[in-house]
């Protein structure tokens, strides 16, 4: 307990500025490598071997924005016994921060005496399926636990927490636990103190590249949502409010429909805000339209955090739509930063209907 204690501070002290947690959600083309170290002892029939630091990793691809595949590697070496465990698994997210796997596990147990379950090495193959959540505690840290049972009275339990360094690389820290056939009476269990580092590249996220006259314009919603501001950009032309709920041109066919406002330093969803985010949701499963998300930040914090932010608030706005039937591939991320967003009024993710 001492150790896991230790790990989950010293941790905590390099954490950045995201969260990502063992993906329960995904990418097309998105890869995830995961690398770390877990402290296995093993226990059968009253026999016991110490705990030795092994290696694990695993690679998961994302084939579209539900399913995943996976391969994952476990060391299973103790002071006097060795092992491995390789897992592939198909992986379905049935929602942002739940997914379930299933899949082939093949569990290899060497240099057991005897006594512990009656022949020295056993190769168990195993059809498992499993569950995979997570809870974000904050815009840092995550929670997440994973579970799994499968053939050979088998059974793999996992809980730890996560922490960004940014949005792609993430420290992880945990405790493992698995369960499996040793013999037809009794079954060896390995547990340990677990931690390692996890990295995401590539992947399409549908961000549409902004055409020459988007670069010309900049989308620019009061800090009341009952009005919109429209400002061409690099002239002198006055600036021109109107009502919120009258259609505004903007380039390629965009029409401003509302703003999504946040907290200083924050990507949560404020309950003030639902009302909007309810009626965009409702308008876009109506009309089955592209929307643009565009988001920003105030010009609190360098260029490289605001652009962060308004990509997590984005996230936040996008999430909330698609758990309540939003097609995703419906929604267009912008980010457009703090480049002239100030105070509260830059603290927002501004909604664009494209007809």
């Amino acid at each position: 307990m001492k150790k896991i204690l230790l790990a989950l501070a010293v941790a905590a002290s390099v954490s950045g500025v995201a969260f990502a947690s063992p993906q329960t959600s995904f990418k097309e083309g998105q890869t995830e490598i995961n690398v770390g170290m877990w402290d296995s002892s093993a226990h059968s029939n009253g026999y016991k071997s110490d705990g030795e630091w092994n290696f694990l990793g695993g690679v998961t691809y994302g084939i579209n924005d539900r399913w995943a595949a996976q391969y994952q590697y476990t060391g299973l070496h103790t002071d006097h016994t060795n092992g491995n465990m390789n897992e592939i698994n198909a992986l379905y997210s049935f929602h942002p921060q739940v997914a379930a796997f299933g899949g082939w596990n093949r569990i290899s147990m060497k240099d057991f005496p005897d006594r512990a379950f009656g022949s020295s090495d056993r190769v168990n193959n195993i059809a498992q399926l499993g569950v995979i959540a997570r809870q974000p505690v904050n815009d840092v840290v995550d929670i997440y636990a994973k579970g799994a049972v499968g053939t050979e009275s088998t059974s793999m339990w996992e809980a730890g927490v996560n922490l960004a360094l940014d949005k792609d690389v993430d420290l992880n820290a945990g405790y493992h636990y698995l369960n499996t056939r040793g013999d037809s009476d009794h079954n060896v269990s390995y547990k340990g103190f677990m931690a390692g580092v996890s990295y995401r590249f590539g992947g399409s996220d549908n961000t549409l590249a902004p055409t020459e006259e988007e670069k010309n314009y900049d989308y620019e919603g009061d800090s009341e949502p009952s009005t919109v501001t429209v400002k061409p950009a690099n002239t002198n032309a006055d600036v021109v409010n109107v009502p919120a709920d009258t259609p505004v041109k903007a380039p390629e066919n965009d029409y401003y429909f509302n703003s999504i406002h946040f907290k200083s330093d924050s990507a949560a969803i404020e309950d003030g805000q639902k009302a909007n985010l309810d009626e965009f949701v409702k308008k876009a499963k109506e009309t089955g339209h592209v929307f643009k998300l565009v988001g920003r930040a105030d010009p609190t914090g360098s260029a490289d955090y605001n652009k962060n932010l308004s990509s997590r608030r984005i996230d936040s706005v996008k999430k909330y739509a698609v758990d309540h039937g939003v097609d995703a591939s419906k929604l267009v991320p912008m980010v457009k930063g703090s480049e002239d967003g100030s105070g509260a009024d830059g603290r927002r993710v501004d909604i664009f209907e494209h007809k």
